[in-house]
């Protein structure tokens, strides 16, 4: 749908910047939070393996089909390659920078602050990382298109102290082994973005409403292939751990930003009700508010993106940690509980009138 068509009003349009903006701040979050809590909990080691695993999981597949949508599988490999990367960063909300040196070398760029760790959380997480990350994503664009002659080259890296992540792809003259796709180079002097020459994406394809929908999808991918990660690398018990510990601490850091967000001004049971329906509409969370009394009211909550049926309940107990604490950090005296029924589940809010912690 166009920004344009009649049937998408200003006030639907100004609904979804907000349903898009509140969801990817909090999923963008949730994924950090997670690689965070494991790295603290697991180690170096680990958390490069989660973010090797997480990054190459179904990756052709969506490689392949990202080509096809973004409508640039006929370009030249490094080109495509690069607007890959380019394109879907800008819709997960990235800012981006984009240089064609030629149609065999394309240079990308990550400007900071980066997605993935607000604040000074760049500074705690260990350089290796980034390394991992770019290791395991773009040199295996080459596989993907069918060509063996693309590789990718990192110049730069944030987090050992230069002001982006930036690389470039290449095509070469000849083909080339596994271990020659991907190479670090150090580079002083690269090539100046200019923004009248980057690479747009087709309105006719990626309309605004689309690009807002798939926003918040771009973050909540991030987060369930850490979560399927984490099972095969510690299994269930030791997921559900860091996933409560995550949930509780992103609560602890954000839900006063949240509340604020979500316009929630009082402290009662009415107020915090319609903080958690309104993050979790955002969400795509299909979710229904029922008040009881003056002093209490329950939350129905009928599907559980983006952890269907096929996990566990254990998984959705250790997600409503956020919620949890959420209530607390707002009121010290709202009582908040979780059951899961046939339907879903129901979360039950109650005014004590007495402090509880």
């Amino acid at each position: 749908m166009k920004i344009d068509d009649p049937s998408f009003s200003h006030d639907a349009l100004a609904s979804l910047r907000f349903q898009s903006q509140l969801a990817s701040a909090f999923l963008g979050r949730t994924f950090s939070g997670l690689t965070a809590i494991a790295y603290r909990e697991l180690g170096e080691d680990a958390v490069n393996e989660l973010w090797f695993r997480t990054l190459t999981s179904h990756q052709g597949d969506r490689y392949e089909e990202g080509l096809r949508k973004l409508g640039i599988e006929n370009e030249p490999a490094a080109v495509a390659a690069a607007k890959y990367h380019y394109f879907t960063n800008i819709i997960g909300g990235l800012k981006m920078e984009y240089v064609e040196e030629s149609p065999r070398k394309v240079w990308i760029r990550y400007m900071a602050p980066m997605w993935t760790y607000a604040g000074v959380a760049l500074m705690a997480m260990p350089a290796s990382v980034r390394r991992t990350v770019f290791g395991s994503w773009h040199p295996r664009n080459g596989r993907y298109m069918g060509n063996p002659r693309l590789g990718y080259v990192a110049t730069k890296f944030s987090m050992d102290g230069d002001p982006y992540d930036e690389g470039y792809f290449y095509e070469y003259d000849r083909d080339l082994r596994e271990d020659e796709t991907y190479r670090i180079e150090v580079v002083r002097h690269t090539p100046a973005f200019d923004p009248a020459r980057a690479p747009v994406l087709n309105p006719d394809l990626w309309p605004e409403p689309r690009m807002l929908k798939a926003r918040p999808k771009f973050s909540a991918g991030y987060v369930q292939a850490t979560i399927d990660s984490l099972y095969w690398m510690v299994g269930e018990l030791r997921t559900h751990q860091i996933v409560r510990n995550t949930m509780r601490m992103l609560a602890i850091q954000m839900a006063p930003q949240l509340v604020e967000q979500t316009g929630v001004t009082s402290q009662d049971v009415p107020g915090i009700l319609r903080f958690h329906e309104t993050l979790l509409k955002a969400l795509g969370r299909e979710v229904s508010v029922e008040s009881t009394s003056a002093t209490s009211g329950r939350l129905h909550l009928y599907t559980y993106k983006p952890f269907d049926d096929r996990y566990p309940p254990e998984l959705h107990q250790a997600f409503f940690e956020f919620h949890s604490m959420a209530t607390r950090m707002i009121s010290g005296t709202v009582k908040i509980t979780r059951e899961e029924t046939s339907s879903g589940e129901v979360w039950h809010l109650t005014e004590t009138g007495n402090w509880l912690y």
